[in-house]
């Protein structure tokens, strides 16, 4: 079983809650930072109010805050009391940092406060860059708040007024907001844990049901498609893993017509070498017998063994070609394609052609103000008519057979027919013609040399051309073979205009 913190939705949701506590951390902190200025500052506003409400020039006053006589002589200060909050305590403080309580603080002590800091404050307020409180301790630890105001009317050479006010209060105050507050975010963070998780194992449901699809993937069903997933990044990603099927399935059935092609071939190859061996190995055995010491026995055996290795040598020779033209790139297997005329390529090869046919009668008919232009191989269109030619001098006359070779062109097509009034060929063989190693008259064409390889090789070598091949004829009436080849676009505008 994995670990849970290596699962997808284990690192989302340790990853989210990471983030929503030091979020909630973020706040917090700015929260109480905020709470205890705001506390502060209106404690000390509400202070500030109270003191300035005071008389200009407080008296000493008693324990229980009636207020004694003062002021200069033959003048009496006003009969009105001054409370003091709870926990306040109110000092006179003398320029030379004398202090003199002013307020009953039996019940608790006064903040400490040195001379130095006394001197700093004075000069502060001298240079009105006073604070509006100040924050000290008492000899116990306990925090002040402590304000002062500056005395006036004769009491102004320098003395100040200090007021504090213990924090206690407020800081119980602000710790209770801080642990709502706490309370609060640890309830959001459960909650935001639970429905995280939920969240989560929705919205990675299409992810398990991929994961399902895929596991079950295999080389029998890959054209199984992961579907839509109605999430961008699920949809992407069943996208990528689709191109990547089709790309398997692409190199599987490449790698299968490959092996398909090789086993065809051993397959071939060896039924058709096995003629050719067994005969010379017959013939050696002839040898073997005493034909050696006859010498027009062993010409003939000499003379057949030559016959039957020079059409072994070309069966070996026609089959590889073959096989390379079987690959899926074998226009490559032709490298010499460029801009070509058919008409000044076959008028140079009519004199072969007529060595080939013998007493045969061979013509070439085309229309001179054409060009019959393609992109092609000289060496691959020479090879398809040889091959063509030779088809239809098997299957013609030697004395009467007639061998026409025209060329048309239409609308984007150029058409090059090779006709014969030979034999012709059944409509139940028409379909096999272009198979390897179909022959119709097997026992003629093999004396003849013939491997039912020229057809097969002509197709393919009309395929790396991008053309088309077909075969019209009828028993006693001869055949004519078509290629279709598209002619260069810009000859075939000339020519539609």
């Amino acid at each position: 079983m994995k670990r849970w913190n290596r699962t997808l939705r284990g690192q989302i949701t340790a990853l989210t809650l990471f983030i929503i506590a030091f979020l909630f951390l973020l706040i917090g902190v700015l929260q109480f930072a905020f709470m205890k200025d705001f506390l502060y500052n209106n404690k000390a506003d509400a202070l500030h109010a109270q003191i300035r409400s005071w008389p200009p020039e407080p008296a000493f006053l008693s324990n229980n805050g009636a207020v004694k006589e003062w002021g200069p002589p033959g003048e009496r200060a006003p009969n009105r009391p001054i409370i003091f909050q709870p926990g306040m305590i109110v000092s006179l403080i003398g320029a030379n940092g004398e202090q003199t309580m002013l307020s009953d603080h039996t019940v608790q002590a006064a903040p400490i406060i040195s001379e130095q800091q006394y001197a700093d404050i004075f000069e502060q307020y001298r240079l009105d860059k006073a604070k509006r409180f100040y924050e000290f301790s008492d000899a116990e630890g306990n925090d002040y708040m402590v304000l002062f105001r500056e005395m006036g009317g004769h009491m102004s050479s320098g003395d100040m007024l200090q007021v504090s006010i213990e924090l206690e209060s407020l800081k119980k105050q602000l710790y209770t907001q801080l642990g709502i507050y706490i309370l609060a975010a640890l309830f959001a963070l459960l909650a935001g844990s639970v429905l995280t998780l939920i969240s989560l194992r929705k919205a990675l449901m299409p992810l398990h049901q991929m994961i399902a699809a895929v596991e079950q993937t295999n080389a029998e069903n890959l054209t199984e498609q992961l579907p839509a997933m109605q999430q961008q990044e699920l949809d992407q990603l069943a996208a990528a893993y689709n191109d990547m099927l089709a790309r398997l399935e692409t190199a599987f059935e490449s790698e299968r017509m490959t092996s398909e092609r090789m086993r065809q071939f051993i397959a071939d190859a060896s039924h058709e070498l096995r003629t050719p061996i067994t005969s010379i190995h017959g013939f050696i055995e002839v040898l073997q017998r005493g034909a050696m010491k006859q010498p027009k026995q062993l010409e003939l055996s000499l003379k057949a063994m030559e016959q039957e290795s020079t059409r072994m040598k070309t069966l070996v020779e026609s089959l590889l070609q073959l096989a390379k033209l079987d690959q899926p790139d074998h226009e490559q297997m032709l490298d010499d394609f460029q801009r070509l005329q058919l008409p000044p390529l076959i008028k140079g090869m009519l004199l072969q052609l007529e060595l080939m046919a013998g007493k045969r009668k061979i013509t070439l008919e085309y229309n001179g103000s054409e060009r019959y232009e393609i992109w092609g191989s000289p060496h691959g269109i020479k090879q398809i008519l040889l091959n063509l030619i030779s088809n239809a001098i098997q299957h013609t006359d030697s004395e009467h057979g007639l061998i026409a070779i025209r060329l048309l062109q239409r609308g984007s097509l150029v058409m090059l027919a090779v006709s014969d009034n030979g034999t012709g060929i059944a409509k139940e063989h028409q379909q096999q013609l272009f198979e390897r190693f179909f022959r119709i008259d097997k026992a003629r064409t093999r004396a003849a040399g013939g491997a039912g390889l020229g057809l097969s090789i002509t197709k393919r070598l009309v395929e790396a051309h991008q053309a088309h091949i077909e075969v019209e004829s009828e028993l006693g009436s001869g055949s004519t073979f078509t290629i279709s080849f598209p002619l260069l676009q810009a000859h075939a505008d000339e020519s539609s205009r």
